[in-house]
């Protein structure tokens, strides 16, 4: 485990230096209107996304160890055609389409949410390098179709982005469309399959990762105008990138754990991972805070002068998610969906609350502070739960020796077992 660990975290620096990249291409050369027009996209691709996971989605992991994986997928690409026509629909009833880009967003929406669903199928099969090589491949293609876009065509239009978006997810779902189609080539068809706990199981996760989503991105529809969201969004996208070492470890745990089952040996491991990436993402703030904000205009541009401050002001939010993410895909590993849900519903309360009257007042700082709050909500209840659950003492955030133990036995145990 700690092989595919360090392999998974490695691949989620690469494609965060990756984003990055593209981060400053896109915000150099498209400005920070399109940068608004982008997040406006890639927010309702993801709000369809969670639609459409509540069968598709990575609580999935925890069914096809023990589920026939052919039904399962066939289930799932009728299942997203459906969903997917649908939610199009009515972001297009709503008007929160972009405007003539209607059909060509529902495309992109439908391939990245079928890739996804090829990236679960494949992770939950434990094939980490696969996993790892899909996440890093299409920032790749996007990278390079957009520096192509902006140095050689001179594009500087939305369209740069949009256009090798598409490009690089459609070479991901081709690759991963093969490879689930070898998995299940190779499985078990005597295998059961039932749709109501999956679909149970989904609704619980993905209305879980709806509100966690919320408690920031909420903020996108009421900013005022497109620059305040293009500039929020690339300070809540920088800072984000310090969730490297959470990211990678959360995947490889919930394979592990949904395989092997709730062991006390587990728990444990659980727990000191999550120490540990949060020790990491104090680690990493302290060294944004360190760099001059000079850096970051130099970076990204003038439209982005007060990008630094924002992104110190919505760090102790990055910080809260750092811990618990890993705690909550420990949950979803053992199939409690249902915990996860009430533990983000206080933060996506607060977020309903807050997030009107404070940006209202206070803008782009008034979004920050609401989704501090509401991840600190959301930490507070996941590790009560956690602790609770388990019978652990709240010593064990204090004392290291356990963990230090932990992380010895997971560095010498190859199969980290």
């Amino acid at each position: 485990m700690f092989k595919n660990i360090i392999n998974s975290v490695a691949t989620k620096g690469i494609v965060a230096v990756i984003n990055f990249i593209i981060l400053i291409f896109s915000s150099k050369y498209l400005g920070v209107s399109s940068r608004g027009e982008i997040s406006i996209l890639i927010l309702n691709i993801a709000i369809i996304q969670i639609i459409n996971e509540i069968f598709t989605g990575y609580s999935l992991v925890y069914f096809i160890p023990t589920y026939n994986l052919k039904k399962i997928l066939v289930t799932g690409i009728l299942y997203t055609l459906i969903a997917c026509s649908i939610c199009n629909s009515v972001f297009y009833i709503l008007k929160k389409q972009l405007p003539n880009y209607e059909w060509l967003s529902y495309f992109i929406s439908l391939i990245i949410i079928l890739n996804t669903f090829n990236c679960v199928v494949i992770l939950a099969k434990q094939k980490i390098r696969l996993y790892n090589f899909l996440n890093i491949i299409q920032p790749i293609i996007l990278l390079i179709g957009l520096v192509i876009s902006t140095l050689v065509y001179k594009n500087y239009r939305f369209t740069a982005f949009f256009y090798p978006m598409l490009i690089s997810f459609i070479v991901a779902f081709t690759i991963s469309m093969v490879a689930t189609f070898k998995l299940i080539l190779a499985s078990k068809t005597t295998l059961h399959f039932s749709i109501k706990p999956i679909f149970i199981n989904g609704f619980f996760c993905q209305m879980a990762v709806l509100m966690h989503i919320a408690c920031n991105r909420y903020s996108y529809y009421l900013l005022p105008n497109s620059a305040d969201v293009g500039l929020y969004s690339s300070a809540s996208s920088l800072i984000e990138s310090i969730l490297i070492i959470c990211n990678g470890i959360s995947p490889v745990l919930l394979s592990k754990i949904a395989n092997q089952g709730n062991t006390e040996r587990n728990q444990q491991l659980t727990l000191s991972l999550s120490k540990l990436s949060f020790v990491i993402s104090v680690v990493g703030v302290g060294l944004i805070a360190i760099l001059p904000n000079t850096f970051f205009v130099f970076m990204l541009g003038a439209d982005f002068i007060c990008i630094k401050y924002y992104m110190l002001l919505y760090a102790p939010g990055i910080l809260m998610i750092s811990f618990m993410a890993i705690i909550s895909h420990y949950f979803s590993a053992l199939g409690k969906l249902k915990t996860i849900l009430v533990c983000n519903s206080f933060g996506f309360i607060a977020t309903i609350c807050l997030a009107p009257l404070l940006i209202k007042n206070m803008g782009i700082e008034g979004a920050a502070i609401t989704a501090n709050i509401a991840y600190l909500l959301n930490a507070i209840t996941m590790g009560y739960v956690f602790f609770k659950t388990n019978k652990l003492s709240v010593t064990h955030l204090i004392f290291v020796k356990k963990d230090i133990l932990s992380l010895k036995e997971l560095i010498k145990n190859k199969e980290g077992v």
